[in-house]
């Protein structure tokens, strides 16, 4: 199998890794190609043992696969390169956010099959909830599902316009969390913490918190009320975010990214 990722930012190293890492694929099986990111590619062929080129041709022949992670707005030049070169069975798998797969095939210029995936970076780890769609002429699904499968879990999703909706939850959700967890670090040096025992503390609280999470089979709820006692520490901490409204926060928080998400659709949809 060949694959072949054009741009290598956060998104895709962290898809790249989690494959090798979880011997999915072989190093020697990943092509790197990324025009504004010299030394970091070469980083990756020194310590991974990837393959990196520049020469579009010598990239995409016999490509099984080609991952486009570049910038959307950095797409039309990147599609210029890739479309003289592009073979009938290569199949096409997007991390561009809010670019549709019609846009994608409009710009290639192809009818090769197409996917749209949208992990986060907690690839890295073997944990990124990624949601996927296809085109509809995308065969062996199941492949690029378990291909996936090396770097967290999947949700399919059957209409595209539900990417919005993935792209804020699970896409954009990590940061959202790390901003949390940085503001509750900030917080508790605000308590007199220094700044290392508040990030000691934090970190721990996380760990411990998704271990919990993950041994239980309780809900959020519930893994909470067990360490609320009536008119206890727990209890007025509670009452106190619930008076600054948490739940309406993240309610905006979510619909904005899921708005932005369709903008970016939108603006591309127009060029």
């Amino acid at each position: 199998m060949k694959i072949v990722f054009y741009g290598a930012g956060n998104m895709a190293s962290a898809i790249f890794i989690g494959m090798i890492e979880n011997r999915v694929v072989k190093p020697e099986q990943i092509y790197l190609t990324s025009r504004s990111q010299k030394e970091k590619i070469m980083f990756f062929k020194e310590n991974l043992g990837v393959n990196i080129s520049y020469d579009d041709m010598e990239l995409l022949e016999g490509a099984d696969y080609v991952i486009l992670a570049s910038k959307p707005q950095s797409f039309p030049d990147v599609a210029k390169r890739i479309r003289p070169h592009l073979e009938e069975k290569t199949k096409i798998v997007s991390v561009m956010a809010g670019t549709q797969i019609k846009t994608i095939r409009r710009e290639l210029k192809t009818e090769n099959p197409i996917a749209r995936i949208m992990p986060n970076t907690n690839a890295m780890v073997q944990h990124s909830v990624s949601g996927i769609t296809y085109s509809e002429n995308f065969p062996n699904k199941d492949e690029l599902v378990e291909l996936m499968k090396s770097f967290g879990t999947t949700v399919v999703v059957e209409e595209e316009e539900e990417m919005h909706n993935i792209t804020a939850a699970t896409g954009s959700g990590s940061a959202f969390l790390y901003y949390i967890y940085e503001k509750y670090a900030e917080s508790l040096m605000d308590l007199g913490f220094s700044e290392e025992e508040a990030m000691f503390l934090t970190t721990n609280l996380v760990i411990g918190a998704g271990k919990m999470v993950e041994d239980s089979e309780l809900p959020f709820s519930q893994l909470r009320r067990n360490i609320t006692s009536k008119r206890g520490t727990t209890e007025a901490g509670l009452d106190a975010l619930d008076g600054e409204g948490i739940k309406e926060i993240l309610s905006r928080t979510l619909n904005a990214a899921a708005t932005r998400s369709q903008e970016l659709s939108k603006d591309d949809a127009d060029e």
